[in-house]
């Protein structure tokens, strides 16, 4: 069998699916560098379906495709018109939908039709969490909660939909016991593109209580710096002493020596699928702390705290929580367990097995 696969960028995880495929199947990658702006994403896309037409007399070919957006609308358009098959592998962006945070397909009506289209079209979705079909987040609001998933916004969605979680390889993620634990030190990481995503990271949360607790250290990684001189003026963060902020992109070896010495990880977000950060932290035995939204608080357990309302004081009490507990081993064998590397490579195996008969 032969795969075309289609990558919006070319994060881990993504290229961590490619090196499945490409064990077992000949590939053909197409890299779309979605962030590279509308227009060469739009010529990437007429490049795209050429491509994809091309193959209209190719034997046993797969389409594949990471989120639902524009190009997987064109690639199960040219899988009807090729009569090919087609999968697409989503992950968050294609389930919800919050207008204040800039945070969704759905918000453009346009760009909703279009996902819709490849949605109910293609052969099969794979979501890394079952909350990506069907969620009810009451942490964001308790009084009414914000309806999430394919299933609600895809009406008449009757595509087969399965549920493959992310896979950790955790060889790249063993702790460093050289690099002890600082006691009081608390974690957050995560990727800001635009100010939507400061507040979906609960950012601003962890700046008030690091602002709140002088006794304990807190780092920060992710800010995007073009957006510091906003955060000084809204967040005054320069006056907190015990807070460190790290912008932007940080080379992996930097974080894994955070993560090797923070006791405790915070992933206080509004909506996530199933965060990878979240997993990299446990597997280097940081007790995590999180939400209590889509795949958090499957990937906590037992092993932390998860949090249940979206406030400061929540947020607080459950970092002073996690500070008491001693699962740092039980985190890490709870990713090895459930999110590994191996478990997924089998899954979409048998999934693309099916597809070759």
């Amino acid at each position: 069998m032969k795969i075309v696969y289609i990558k919006p960028n070319d994060s881990s995880f993504i290229r961590g699916d490619q090196k499945i495929f490409e064990k077992y199947y000949a590939v053909t990658p197409f890299l779309l560098s979605q962030l590279k702006g509308n227009l060469h994403y739009a010529l990437m896309n007429i490049k795209l379906f050429i491509l994809l037409i091309s193959k209209v007399f190719s034997k046993n070919v797969v389409f594949i495709a990471w989120f639902a957006d524009y190009h997987t609308a064109i690639m199960t358009l040219a899988a009807k018109l090729t009569g090919k098959k087609s999968i697409i592998l989503i992950g968050g962006q294609e389930a919800v939908c919050y207008h204040e945070l800039n945070k969704g397909v759905y918000r453009k009506k346009i760009r909703g039709e279009f996902v819709k289209f490849a949605l109910k079209n293609t052969d099969l979705i794979i979501a890394n969490h079952k909350s990506l079909i069907y969620h009810e987040n009451y942490y964001y609001n308790q009084d009414n909660p914000h309806i999430d998933g394919i299933k609600h916004y895809v009406k008449g969605l009757n595509t087969d939909i399965k549920v493959i979680y992310n896979g950790i390889d955790s060889s790249k993620f063993v702790r460093n016991y050289e690099l002890k634990k600082v006691e009081n030190l608390i974690l957050t990481v995560g990727t800001m593109n635009q100010i939507g995503d400061f507040y979906n990271k609960g950012y601003d949360l962890f700046i008030q209580v690091a602002r709140r607790n002088p006794a304990l250290q807190f780092i920060l990684i992710g800010l995007n710096p073009a957006f510091l001189t906003w955060t000084e003026e809204n967040y005054k963060f320069s006056t907190i002493s015990n807070l460190k902020i790290i912008p932007s992109f940080c080379p992996q070896n930097i974080l894994n020596e955070s993560y090797n010495k923070a006791k405790v990880f915070v992933q206080a977000s509004i909506t996530e699928g199933m965060p990878n950060t979240l997993s990299e932290a446990m597997l280097l035995e940081c007790i995590p702390v999180g939400s209590n939204i889509n795949g958090i608080p499957d990937a906590i357990g037992e092993t932390g705290i998860v949090i249940k309302n979206r406030t400061v004081e929540d947020l607080e009490v459950g970092i002073k929580k996690a500070l008491t507990l001693n699962t740092a081993s039980q985190a890490r064998e709870r990713v090895i367990e459930l999110f590994s590397f191996e478990q997924r490579e089998k899954k979409l195996l048998d999934i693309l097995n099916e597809f070759s008969h």
